[in-house]
């Protein structure tokens, strides 16, 4: 008996979020989808994306059969989260920037949202920012090299190249006087801790994985306990040819054993 909490995301960038409510739960079963075959996401249309998600869920939730699924993506969850919804009948949970609890935490009202190019110009991020800090001015910063950056090298990079990728961001919003900055994509929350030295103690940084991961603990807590065959934690990719190689070796250390191409 048990409850199987699923993840989907272009590459590794959702795993923090898997982590954050394994931290937070017991009781569950962890199954992560990797978009090995398409990432990046940042260079499709939402046209294509939409396409390349709706699939990859499908076989996903054929294979392993989740009680919920977190899309742990930015655009992802703008772009196609609405779809999955209508198409299949079990509960997702999307990811976007934390631009409420930015607002709230902001002591000047100044706030820098750290994201891709796409998270940045959607629409559905601006709507975001009139519902819920229409009181603070918003400075926007886009480095989608960095998705590339964390999902191949951010286990072997030096201290100092990690600043280096980061530093162009971390001077934009001091010069900006912005008090608060939003990890707007899942990927850069690998990059959390150096990203928080680099800025300096009078800048908060902030993501969404604890909001994400109330909501799906709550979901979850909701449904009913059901027989599965198999509980243990694995890690999967929609192409085996397309996967990095140290991706078996990031799924081992979060704990979850690689289960091979869906």
């Amino acid at each position: 008996m048990g409850k199987i909490a699923g993840f989907y995301d272009s590459g590794i960038g959702g795993l923090p979020y898997l982590k954050w409510i394994r931290e937070h739960s017991s009781g569950l079963t962890f199954r992560y989808l990797a978009e090995s075959r398409y990432f990046p996401f940042g260079t499709k249309d939402e046209a294509a994306i939409r396409e390349i998600v709706l699939d990859s869920i499908g076989r996903f939730i054929d294979r392993v059969s989740p009680d919920i699924i977190v899309i742990a993506c930015n655009t992802a969850s703008v772009t196609a989260l609405e779809l999955l919804r209508r198409t299949y009948d079990i509960p997702f949970v999307g990811v976007v920037p934390a631009v409420k609890p930015a607002a709230m935490i902001s002591r000047r009202k100044s706030i820098g949202l750290f994201a891709t190019n796409k998270t940045v110009s959607q629409m559905y991020t601006q709507k975001l920012i009139s519902d819920f800090a229409s009181d603070c001015i918003v400075e926007k910063f886009a480095m989608p090299e960095i998705v590339s950056f964390v999902e191949n090298n951010i286990f072997t990079a030096s201290k100092d190249e990690i600043i280096e990728k980061i530093t162009p961001a971390a001077e934009f919003f001091r010069k900006s006087n912005v008090d608060t900055v939003i990890l707007g994509c899942t990927h850069f929350v690998y990059l959390e801790e150096m990203f928080r030295e680099v800025l300096g103690p009078d800048i908060s940084v902030i993501d969404s994985r604890e909001g994400v991961g109330r909501h799906a603990i709550s979901l979850l807590s909701a449904l009913p306990e059901r027989n599965t065959d198999d509980l243990s934690d694995a890690f999967y990719v929609t192409s085996v040819a397309a996967m990095p190689e140290n991706y078996k070796a990031i799924s081992s250390n979060f704990g979850l054993a690689f289960g091979g191409e869906i």
